[in-house]
């Protein structure tokens, strides 16, 4: 069981590995706490290339690349490449850097929750990685609570 812990991203250089479905997913979860988000992937989804034309993310339309953590103070694997992300957590954490890999949990500093916000308030739910229909039934019940 992980303890929830609430930090101020707004500064952090953060770097997404990934340009997927999660991907999308984790940088709309993040958007609201930063807009300092760079993500490295070839392909990226349509969503996340709109943010990028519209100056919100920065995209590196490339493969990773072991400088691209320089300076990160965050980073997530989010790739479909188990290897590419368990070779990530290796070098995160030869660098001490924070990082969340979908895929492993195994593998990861941080788990990455479900938010809800309504104002200032901000919920976070998380399963230790282990049950994400039980986490998005809570977030939904949640979300009716304030509606």
């Amino acid at each position: 069981m992980h303890f929830p812990l609430f930090i101020d991203i707004s500064e952090k250089n953060i770097l997404i590995v990934g340009g997927g479905t999660i991907a999308d997913r984790r940088v709309h979860t993040l958007l609201p706490f930063t807009e300092n988000l760079t993500l490295v992937a070839p392909a990226v989804t349509g969503r996340l290339n709109d943010l990028a034309e519209s100056g919100k993310i920065r995209i590196l339309p490339r493969p990773f690349e072991i400088n691209d953590l320089q300076n990160r103070e965050l980073v997530l694997a989010v790739t479909d490449d188990e290897n590419l992300n368990r070779e990530i957590s290796r070098l995160c954490h030869e660098r001490n850097i924070p990082v969340n890999v979908s895929s492993d949990q195994t593998l990861c500093d941080f788990q990455f929750p479900s938010i809800v916000t309504e104002g200032d308030v901000v919920i976070g739910i998380n399963a230790s990685g282990k049950n994400h229909h039980l986490v998005k039934e809570t977030r939904m019940e949640i979300e009716k609570l304030f509606s």
